[in-house]
């Protein structure tokens, strides 16, 4: 599916037949922050690049879960036209169906691709590190009263 096709989509979720309600720019920019929301979520897309122009296509996310980008663009353009009700109801399916791709692509049910090689894009985790810097502010990993609070 490409920008054109998901601009006709959010249109169409919107009742926007005429053009007229939204801008193109703004349907543009909620698309793309649709694809830095999916990257912030599964890290494996971060790589997926923004749609400029109206024949690029989306890549990486399958099929099955591009509409979710329609979904995701309707609701900020709902919330922007003080239509909170559709746009909470557009976000939760967007956040509900986000988090169901996550758990298949960690569950290995979806394999994601990476699109200019065609090879498995790789699991993306970071370590999570926790620093005690109330304590040992200096990076001292000694303990100076032996666990006694207070001294």
């Amino acid at each position: 599916m490409n920008l054109l096709d998901l601009e006709k989509r959010v249109r169409a979720h919107a009742r926007d037949f005429n053009n007229t309600i939204f801008r193109k720019t703004d349907i543009v920019l909620f698309i793309n922050e649709g694809i830095d929301r999916f990257a912030q979520v599964i890290p494996e897309l971060s790589n997926v690049p923004y749609l400029i122009i109206d024949t690029d296509d989306v890549k990486v996310i399958p099929k099955a879960y591009i509409h979710l980008l329609a979904n995701y663009t309707t609701s900020r353009l709902f919330n922007q036209d003080e239509r909170h009700y559709e746009a909470t109801t557009l976000m939760n399916e967007f956040e509900l169906k986000l988090e169901e791709f996550k758990e298949k692509v960690r569950d290995d049910k979806i394999v994601l691709l990476d699109y200019e090689t065609g090879e498995p894009i790789e699991e993306v985790s970071k370590e999570d590190y926790v620093f005690d810097n109330y304590f040992f502010s200096t990076g001292d990993t000694s303990d100076p009263d032996d666990g006694v609070e207070g001294i």
